[in-house]
């Protein structure tokens, strides 16, 4: 499945700690937008967000097809979304935002 040519994802964490009862934005355009302020001039192709089930837009599902990136590690079938993201839409960064569960992908 993978593809000979392709770049290997870089991955970056971004933690936000906060010492007093002020939170830092969890919306995932808040996110997208910040990620791509600190990695111009990189796009965001995709996000994955974990506190809504791995909400994420998907290629697969566009075309009417099965989503294989929410099928459990183990079967057969299951395609990892930055794979897909990296493939289909050339992303190069994945940018994880801990405090809010959610990862933007940048191409």
């Amino acid at each position: 499945m993978g593809d000979a040519n392709a770049q290997a994802m870089r991955k970056v964490t971004i933690r936000i700690e906060t010492e007093s009862d002020f939170r830092a934005s969890e919306v995932v355009a808040d996110l997208r937008n910040a990620a791509e302020v600190l990695y111009s001039p990189l796009r965001g192709v995709g996000f994955w967000d974990d506190r809504m089930g791995g909400m994420h837009p998907c290629t697969y599902r566009e075309r009417g097809e099965a989503c294989p990136h929410v099928l459990p590690p183990d079967s057969p079938a299951y395609i990892p979304y930055s794979e897909t993201l990296g493939r289909r839409m050339k992303a190069v960064l994945e940018v994880r935002f801990p405090h809010a569960q959610v990862t933007i992908y940048l191409a």
